[in-house]
């Protein structure tokens, strides 16, 4: 029997939040794997030092030894990784036929995983819809993929990428912003509670999401959290 690479949302605090049945993909961040190979490639020093990977249940060894397997798994063979995912998310969108679920393929990570899906060019169903959180410019915003599929990414603000944050906010788009204690708004702009469920992104047009400091994080000095 293969070994799941999605994880259930209802296994951990903030995803089990969420209105819809949600499914996570948790890789190692940065360069924790044998090749060295950076997946979090825009990552700046406070956030791999207050890095989500050493929060929750990822401070657990097993966890994170079954990331550390997951991400091994990508980085031998892409592609069969690739349609393992497709086929569990295919799987799991049958299961709950008639309403929306949703899939983050980035829980640890920031790489392409949701395009190289699509790019397979294989049938996933239509009640699926994506959403992840990204340190890369480009990468954030709202699309429709080439499958006809809904992709929402939210722009994460670390210490050294506030003026794309800032940029990004007057376009219209969604943030994440790290603080100590939630403000009712932040330079100007509406803060939601973005731990009240992991799917909110979805469910709005433009704002920050505000994230209280957890694990590493709530000892930052770098200016990763926003005090």
């Amino acid at each position: 029997m293969k070994t799941k690479f999605l994880s259930d949302g209802s296994t951990n605090a903030k995803t089990a939040k969420n209105n819809r049945k949600s499914f996570i993909l948790y890789l190692a961040p940065f360069t924790q794997n044998s090749k060295g190979i950076n997946l979090c490639p825009k990552a700046s020093a406070g956030c791999v030092a207050a890095c989500l990977f050493t929060a929750g249940r990822g401070a657990f060894a097993n966890v994170a030894n079954a990331r550390i397997k997951r991400t091994e798994a990508m980085l031998s063979d892409r592609s069969m990784f690739t349609n393992q995912i497709i086929d569990e998310m295919n799987a799991y969108a049958k299961k709950n036929a008639g309403q929306e679920i949703a899939i983050r393929l980035n829980g640890t990570s920031d790489i392409k995983i949701v395009e190289w899906a699509v790019g397979t060019m294989r049938h996933i169903e239509s009640n699926i819809v994506f959403y992840d959180y990204t340190k890369i410019p480009s990468k954030a915003g709202e699309r429709i993929l080439a499958s006809g599929h809904r992709y929402v990414v939210t722009l994460s603000r670390s210490e050294v990428n506030e003026s794309d944050v800032l940029s990004h906010l007057n376009n219209g788009g969604i943030a994440a912003v790290v603080f100590n204690e939630l403000p009712e708004t932040w330079n100007g702009f509406k803060v939601y509670d973005g731990d009240s469920r992991d799917d909110l992104m979805l469910d709005i047009q433009g704002g920050i999401l505000g994230l209280k400091a957890k694990g590493k994080a709530r000892k930052d000095t770098t200016g990763f959290v926003v005090s």
